[in-house]
């Protein structure tokens, strides 16, 4: 016999799921009918990010490939954060033959497994071993396994909340003090619709669970929702202690055709490949536009915002509306990484 407080648990949880249908059900109709004003790639100019270091992880194939060539194309020094290191070495010779070997070219790739925090913290010893300061950090990579049983990480965490949350937030706490030697610097989280579709459960980010109840989309949605909740409580703390030099942004890039797609064409889902799809290149637009837009500052509340696929300010899920809440994720986070409730406030005094 369920509790009262088990049976209040399902309902809240069927009505997120059914809203996060729901939402993605309209991203998916009115994407492109609302994107038609917006301009087709390349979307920055030569020169454009000149002077700007930026790390962009997961970028050796969808939104995130092409995020990363544009910015290498405006001139910024770009950091590829890959864990198949060959791909990205390859990728970014074959941007030094397409520009002649140009000098203004400047990327490089270093090694970065988000199923790993080992490898998470070692990325971020050497980079900070460097000293020097970055203006820009896109935690791009993500993954949803879909069709397939749960499973845990190394490091005894669920696959999609360790790769989509657990490690980009330590990776982001890591790189903060790089971050604020930048006289303006943003953190740009790429979020997905899907958050809509979970609420959170901590209790389920290390915990078996029946294989019958395991849900990959809503796990995949849990781990967004996490994802956004935490640098919205980051963008919230460095507020309060007046930090304004640095911004935190969500985006949704839209339903995008990426390999996460094709994974699931591969378990034959269904033919995703419909019109209404952006390309990758149409879903790093919003990425683009969150990365170096001058207005995404004006549209900020305490240094945070979240943006749609269409480049535009957007609500999100009721669940990251609510204070107490984020707290709580902010908590459980820091926990599950081994940090103290006064790490941030460490890092700010370095």
């Amino acid at each position: 016999m369920k509790s009262e407080r088990e049976r209040e648990k399902e309902k809240m949880e069927r009505e997120a799921w059914l809203r996060g249908i729901w939402e993605m059900v309209k991203e998916g109709v009115s994407q492109r009918l609302l994107s038609w004003h917006l301009p087709s790639p390349p979307f920055l100019i030569p020169n454009q990010l000149s002077g700007l270091t930026v790390i962009v992880t997961g970028c050796t194939s969808g939104i995130g490939l092409c995020v990363a060539r544009e910015m290498v194309m405006a001139g910024a020094h770009v950091i590829m954060a890959c864990r198949n290191a060959e791909g990205a070495n390859q990728i970014a010779s074959e941007w030094r033959e397409d520009t002649h070997n140009s000098q203004d070219i400047m990327v490089e790739v270093m090694r970065l497994d988000l199923l790993s925090l080992a490898s998470v913290r070692s990325f971020g010893e050497e980079w900070n071993s460097r000293g020097m300061p970055l203006h820009l950090l896109i935690n791009n990579a993500g993954a949803i396994y879909m069709k397939e049983p749960q499973q845990f990480t190394e490091d005894g965490i669920e696959r999609h909340m360790q790769v989509n949350h657990i490690a980009p937030a330590l990776l982001t706490l890591l790189l903060l003090p790089s971050l604020l030697k930048a006289p303006f610097s943003r953190i740009v989280n790429v979020n997905s619709v899907a958050h809509h579709c979970a609420l959170i459960d901590p209790t389920r980010w290390k915990s078996k669970i029946n294989d019958g109840d395991f849900n990959a989309i809503r796990a995949y949605g849990e781990s967004k929702l996490a994802q956004l909740m935490f640098v919205k409580t980051l963008a919230a703390k460095l507020y309060e202690k007046k930090i304004t030099s640095i911004q935190c942004i969500t985006v949704n890039p839209g339903i995008v055709n990426t390999n996460m797609v094709k994974q699931q064409q591969k378990h034959k889902i269904a033919e995703w490949k419909l019109f209404w799809m952006f390309s990758p290149a149409e879903g790093a637009r919003s990425v683009l536009f969150c990365s170096t837009n001058e207005s995404v500052v004006k549209n900020t509340i305490e240094c945070f915002a979240h943006y749609s696929s269409v480049c535009a300010p957007t609500k999100e899920a009721p669940q990251a509306m609510d204070v107490n809440s984020c707290v709580n994720v902010w908590n459980k986070t820091m926990e599950m990484l081994d940090l103290d409730m006064d790490h941030l406030s460490r890092l700010i005094d370095v």
